[in-house]
């Protein structure tokens, strides 16, 4: 057979294959064959096409390099097996798609896997590798022992067209944004089109791998419309305008508060499940108590650094990419946060985390925020465990014993793990509370009475820092709030289970209302110096600082009055969900709130971003 039509006769059958594996591995992640079969049948016959010409690229290039059949399309297989099983179990953990960046959290991922090893089909899993792996080294064996005649054969010109080809069309879905024509023939001649703000949707209706090279090019920001000094400086001017006599004071009180910020693991109010599902004693009397409002988080079920990022900062994720990790990513330079401006008062600023200091790239991070010290697993003195993780009650004691030996005024960042997914049964030696009544499974409800028990001791370490507090002569402003609501069975189970989300797959059938409640977590401010406490209703993490910069009496710089100018018209700013101060629930920002929104996106840029310029006017932290 002539060469020319073996060769191509090779690539289309190859075409074939890898058509079906696509359509099976879409099957596999999204809804089943029939709703794919579906999606190829109506709205989604062009995304297909494309995910397997996205594939079938990355097979070119790697054909191009070698000029060997099987090693390019074992090399091919292996990539997009890997992908897909990764995003797999991310979604069936966090209702989430892989991306890009993810793949640089693998220290993150292995970490927590022995934690997650009853919620995974390990078996399965197993056996997946072990036939991957097997496939893989067989055909190894195969080339190396019988050396096979080549299947294909192609010139160096041929391959080196594969190569140009394969780069071109791949940089395409990856820089589409920097081309206006290729943006616009994405969307107008084949109907796909990148959705950031809805991520799920966005890899539902593109297809996982179409939608995975889009995000790539999301990983970078771009500036936005008139960004530049003389605009920054304009919007510098008219905050600073705007600050009042109040709020722009001089600090010189005589005995400034300690500030403990308490972020403790998937905290939240489990009562609220359902009417029918009662408890054996209130999980959280103390926090119930104490409470002030509820924190609007932008994560469900983890990204705990996000949550951090925006308390820290005063900063949201709503401006950067979807699914995106500043911490990861982005802060790579020394940041005008919260920490760096309360060092610059006199304040010690300290960060408490009984987790390794790696984790979320902390250790790097807190030095350009601006904490003096950071104390990790490894700074403990033989901790107290509960379950798997640092008890919170030991976090609790690590807060004072910092604050007895410490004389400046002390900002503390706490973040506690005990509460941690998984919520498997035996987790801990012996349960002090249990549900009642509802429909859950037997399963569903040790999942739900595991973690309740985890609620139950962190209110409890709560109420042991409160009580030393108020025998304290150290004035002492406290913090505390749920960095996201927990991961309660797959898929939502538990939520679906007790009625508090509709039961359909992933978030099928949501309303905004749902995706607001399964947002908010329990937020206290307190002190024990007789301090007015914020009348809070719905917060963003993002307005958290200001007002401890309030209740201490302390000067504010004028970029935290613009946050609390913000919030006064937006207090919920999530890429998820926004709440107005009616109560009103927004996908989309209003258009009354545009210009102030517009002013947070051009701050956030320059400090996160840019050249800075607003750092001193604004955030009264000089480089």
């Amino acid at each position: 057979m002539n060469r020319t039509v073996k060769n191509s006769l090779v690539l289309i059958a190859t075409v074939i294959y890898l058509a079906f594996i696509l359509f099976f591995i879409e099957a596999r992640l999204h809804e089943g064959i029939e709703e794919r079969l579906e999606w190829i049948r109506t709205t989604g016959t062009t995304a297909f096409i494309l995910n397997v010409l996205v594939v079938f690229m990355l097979f070119l290039i790697l054909l191009g390099i070698t000029n060997r059949y099987m090693v390019s399309f074992v090399t091919t297989n292996l990539v997009i097996l890997f992908l897909a099983i990764m995003s797999y179990y991310k979604f069936e953990f966090l209702a989430e798609y892989l991306y890009p960046w993810d793949l640089f959290l693998y220290n993150n991922v292995i970490n927590l896997l022995p934690n997650l090893y009853e919620e995974i089909d390990v078996t399965r899993l197993i056996v997946l590798s072990g036939i991957i792996l097997a496939i893989l080294v067989a055909v190894i064996v195969f080339i190396r022992l019988r050396k096979p005649p080549r299947l294909v054969r192609f010139s160096k010109w041929s391959r080196a067209g594969m190569v140009v080809a394969g780069l071109l069309v791949l940089s395409a879905f990856v820089f589409y944004r920097s081309f206006p024509v290729i943006d616009e023939a994405f969307e107008k001649r084949f109907g796909v089109f990148n959705q950031p703000w809805n991520q799920n949707n966005n890899y539902k209706v593109n297809g996982f791998f179409v939608t995975f090279l889009f995000n790539t090019q999301s990983a970078i920001v771009i500036p936005p419309q008139g960004y530049g000094e003389k605009k920054i400086n304009r919007i510098a001017d008219e905050i600073m305008g705007a600050q009042t006599a109040e709020e722009s004071g001089d600090n010189s009180q005589t005995e400034q508060p300690n500030i403990i910020m308490i972020m403790n693991e998937a905290f939240w109010d489990p009562t609220l499940l359902s009417e029918d599902i009662t408890f054996s004693q209130d999980p959280m009397p103390a926090v119930r108590k104490e409470q002030s409002g509820w924190l609007l988080s932008p994560e469900f079920g983890g990204g705990t650094a996000n949550v951090e990022f925006e308390v820290l900062t005063g900063f949201t994720n709503t401006f950067i990419p979807s699914g995106s990790v500043p911490y990861q990513q982005y802060i790579t330079q020394d940041l005008p946060a919260l920490p760096a401006y309360l060092k610059g008062i006199g304040y010690k600023t300290l960060a408490v985390h009984p987790y390794p200091k790696w984790f979320w790239n902390r250790e790097l991070v807190y030095g350009h925020l601006g904490f003096d010290d950071f104390i990790d697993i490894d700074r403990f003195d033989n901790p107290e465990y509960t379950g798997p993780y640092v008890s919170d009650a030991e976090v609790t004691q690590e807060i004072i014993r910092n604050i007895e030996s410490t004389d400046e005024p002390l900002f503390t960042y706490a973040i506690t793990m005990q509460n941690h997914t998984s919520y498997n049964a035996g987790r801990y030696e012996e349960e002090k509370i249990s549900s009642q009544g509802g429909n859950l499974s037997d399963r569903m409800r040790n999942i739900l009475d595991v973690y309740t028990q985890g609620v139950l001791d962190a209110d409890a370490a709560f109420a042991e820092l409160t009580a030393y507090l108020e025998n304290s002569e150290e004035p002492t402003i406290v913090v505390f709030f749920g960095d996201h609501m927990p991961t309660l069975g797959l898929d939502y189970q538990v939520y679906k289970e007790a009625g508090y989300v509709p039961s359909g797959s992933g978030e099928a059938g949501w309303e905004l209302e749902d995706t607001f409640n399964m947002r908010r977590t329990p937020l206290v401010f307190w002190n024990n110096f007789g301090a007015a406490q914020p009348e809070i209703e719905t917060l963003s993490a993002s307005f958290v600082a200001h007002h401890a910069l309030d209740m201490a009496g302390i000067k504010k710089p004028p970029f935290y009055s613009f946050l609390k100018q913000m919030e006064g018209v937006m207090p919920g700013f999530t890429s998820d969900v926004k709440s107005a101060p009616d109560g009103s629930l927004y996908l989309v920002t209003p258009d009354d709130v545009d210009p102030l929104r517009e002013q947070y996106m051009q701050i956030q840029y320059d400090i996160l971003f840019g050249d800075q310029y607003s750092r001193e006017k604004l955030f009264g932290v000089t480089k």
